[in-house]
C-alpha cells in the first residue's frame, strides 16, 4: 500500500495544513519547510512519494518538539531525521509488509 500525504496533520493536538509545492527548496538540503507561526508544512511535490512521506513525517518531529517545549533539540538535524526514519519505519513501512 502506497502513503498518500493528507491534506493536514495533527501535532500536538493543532492541525498543520500540507502544501505540496514546487520545488523551492535547496534539494541538498531540504526537502520540506514547517512554519510554526502558520501551522503549515511545505513539501517537495517533485519527489517520489516515499521521499514526501520521510520528508513530512520529518517536519511534524521538528513541530513536535516545539510544542512540547524542545526549540534547542530542533536545530539537531540527525536527532530529527533519526527519529523520523524510526517512525517512518515503524508506521509507514509497517503498513508495505
Amino acid at each position: 500500500m502506497i502513503p498518500m500525504i493528507p491534506e493536514t496533520i495533527n501535532i500536538c493536538g493543532v492541525p498543520h495544513t500540507i502544501n505540496l509545492c514546487e520545488d523551492v527548496f535547496d534539494v541538498d538540503r531540504h526537502f520540506g519547510q514547517i512554519d510554526y507561526a502558520k501551522a503549515e508544512i511545505k513539501i517537495n511535490r517533485d519527489m517520489p512519494i516515499t521521499m514526501q512521506m520521510q520528508a513530512l513525517i520529518h517536519e511534524w518531529v521538528h513541530g513536535a518538539l516545539v510544542m512540547i517545549g524542545r526549540n534547542d533539540e530542533t536545530q539537531d538535524e540527525q536527532l530529527v531525521q533519526g527519529l523520523a526514519m524510526a517512525i517512518n519505519q515503524t508506521f509507514c513501512l509497517k503498513s508495505e509488509g
